[in-house]
Formats: structure tokens, C-alpha cells, sequence
């Protein structure tokens, strides 16, 4: 979750974040890096609920590095279940979790950058320069984005994104970073007509109350459970689409997985 998402009565999850958060867990399965990857960078990490799942499903050997420029003295003081703290492990047994504001020093052998690339202004200046800085060659970068500028509206206003992207856009961002990019897809393709509607809707008339993130879900126990049923079919259509490579079915979001050239661990490829 963005930071500017957060609200002081988080509690259950988004439904969307959920489903996001067991799709990125099951493709990086599908991909070979889970057992095969030491050192994590978890760019832009917010409030590192999503870094904590992935710490679980690691070796208790991985590192994961969690950093968010936005982070102060008093979200890198706190250590409890929801919020970033200074360095807790994500569960007995499982990677050990450090956090901090600025960029850390040293290479990593991956880098997730989800929902990320879309805050920066020169976004491939910025992928590139993590790439030369930050990436051990041979290493793998995932990037997540929200999809197809034709899409943006007051909720992209309110997260402070400056753009969207089609899959050829967010792939060129990547190859000029100077990745080898590996596979690629869309996420979420049921809530795609959904999104449109609103955008059109938005068009025609403007809203007035500032738009809501994912920190003020609200919904009841049915709802949720619908909703969790319904976004973890297309996450799974999502992730079977994912291992053709060359189909790339249209969804809200678009992801992107490459590899820097160079010597480096196995799992380059998918299964």
C-alpha cells in the first residue's frame, strides 16, 4: 500500500491487494527466483505489508531490503505487524526485513518495483540508474504499473502518478534500463470495463469528494469474500496467460519481468 493510502484504522486488507499480492508471490514461483534469489530490493515498499508476505515465502538465508523515500523517523521507529519497523523479521523462519529512507548501498540480485516507476518523473532515467546502481548483473528486475493512459483520472491525481502505461511502453522503459525482458503480461482484466466506466463517467462529470485508496476498505465479510473469489480467478487466468509470453490480454495493471546481462543464478527463465 502507498504511504498516502494509509489511514491510522488499517485492518483487513483490500481485496485487490490481496489478490495482487498472491499473484507477484505465485509468478515469482513460476519464474525461479524465489529459492534462487539472495538479496531483495523492495523499491518504493510503503508500508511493506506485501514485503512481509514475500518474506514468508523466502529462505530464512534471503535479505529483503524495504525502501520508500518516504518513510521518517517515526514510521522507521515502529515495529509492529502493519508498519515498517527497523529491522523485525516477517515470520519465525522466515527472510530478515531492514528498512530505510535512503537508496542502500551495495547490489541486489533482484529488484521488485511495484506500482512504483509511475510516481517518477524520468522514469526510465530512474529504472536505468537502478539498474547501473543497485542490480548485481545476471540479476532480475519486476516492474508493475497501472495500464494504458487513456485510463488516467482524479484517482491517479490523488496517488501522484504522472502517467500509465500500455505493455509496449513499460517494456521500452525496461529495455532502454538496458533489461533483457523475460516475460510480461496484464493483471486484473475483469475490473478493466469497470475502470472505464468510471473514467467516462468522471469525463461527464467531474467527481467532487477526493477519491478513496486502498487503505479505506470498509467492505463486510460477503463482499469481501466475493470479491476475493472473483480477482483470484483472473489473477490465476492472469498468471496461465503469463507462461505463453507472447499473450498479453489487457487488465487494469501491466507487468513486466527482465534480466540485466551477466553472470548470474539460475531462474532466468519460466517453468
Amino acid at each position: 500500500m502507498d504511504l498516502v493510502e494509509r489511514t491510522d484504522a488499517v485492518g483487513r486488507r483490500h481485496p485487490w491487494e490481496v489478490a495482487r499480492a498472491r499473484f507477484f508471490l505465485r509468478l515469482l514461483a513460476r519464474l525461479d527466483v524465489l529459492d534462487t534469489t539472495a538479496t531483495w530490493l523492495d523499491v518504493g515498499a510503503g508500508d511493506a505489508w506485501f514485503a512481509r508476505q514475500l518474506g514468508r515465502a523466502l529462505p530464512a538465508s534471503a535479505r529483503v531490503v524495504c525502501w520508500d523515500v518516504h518513510y521518517g523517523d517515526d514510521v522507521l521507529g515502529r515495529a509492529d505487524a502493519d508498519a515498517p519497523g527497523t529491522a523485525a523479521p516477517s515470520a519465525p523462519g522466515g527472510a530478515d526485513l531492514s528498512f530505510c529512507a535512503e537508496r542502500p548501498p551495495g547490489t541486489f540480485g533482484g529488484i521488485l518495483a511495484l506500482d512504483v516507476v509511475e510516481h517518477v518523473e524520468d522514469d526510465v532515467g530512474f529504472v536505468r540508474d537502478l539498474v547501473e546502481t543497485s542490480l548485481a548483473p545476471g540479476g532480475w528486475m519486476l516492474v508493475s504499473t497501472p495500464a494504458y493512459q487513456g485510463l488516467f483520472s482524479a484517482h491517479d491525481r490523488f496517488l501522484r502518478h504522472y502517467r500509465r502505461y500500455a505493455p509496449r511502453d513499460i517494456a521500452h522503459v525496461l529495455e532502454s534500463a538496458g533489461l533483457a525482458v523475460v516475460a510480461g503480461g496484464g493483471l486484473f482484466h475483469s475490473l478493466l470495463p469497470v475502470r472505464v466506466a468510471q473514467v467516462v463517467r468522471e469525463r461527464v462529470r467531474p467527481p467532487r469528494a477526493t477519491p478513496e485508496g486502498i487503505g479505506a476498505w470498509r467492505g463486510g465479510p460477503a463482499l469481501t469474500r466475493a470479491l476475493d473469489l472473483a480477482l483470484g480467478l483472473d489473477t490465476r487466468l492472469s498468471l496461465a496467460l503469463a507462461a505463453r509470453r507472447r499473450v498479453v490480454l489487457p487488465g487494469l495493471s501491466t507487468w513486466m519481468f527482465g534480466r540485466r546481462p551477466g553472470d548470474g543464478p539460475p531462474g532466468a527463465g519460466e517453468r
